[in-house]
């Protein structure tokens, strides 16, 4: 069983591969790009009604996560965001207006969990939906 589509930006190969690879086993199914700007043609070549969660690094060159955050939920506004980043700088509570936000490092157990969380709050109605 699948349990839903999410579009995974991260630019760091490993950490990348650690997330797919987890988020796989769960069943969800994940379509990965190595930055922003490629999530950002990824989305839309894949449509962002079949994408369920955006997981995406704060800190990457070309379009940083929150720049593909913002660009997405200008299309697509119930469009539900995770970000993560091992940034300390990062100011987190600005993050937490936009999304949910997971500090790096995290394990197995502590990524499930925060995509689990995200993808069960309800959506709000899409108008004309």
């Amino acid at each position: 069983m699948l349990n839903g589509m999410i579009l995974l930006a991260e630019d760091n190969d490993l950490v990348r591969s650690f997330v797919c690879s987890v988020l796989q086993r769960h069943g969800y199914r994940v379509i990965e790009a190595n930055d922003g700007a490629a999530a950002l043609d990824l989305a839309r070549r894949v449509g962002l009604d079949e994408i369920d969660l955006v997981l995406t690094d704060v800190d990457m060159p070309a379009l940083s996560g929150t720049q593909l955050a913002r660009c997405l939920k200008r299309l697509r506004p119930d469009l539900k965001i995770l970000y993560m980043t091992g940034d300390t700088g990062v100011h987190v509570n600005e993050l937490c207006r936009e999304g949910a936000v997971i500090e790096k490092p995290f394990g197995y157990g502590t990524l499930v969990r925060a995509v689990d969380t995200c993808l069960s709050q309800v959506r709000p109605v899409r108008a004309g939906v």
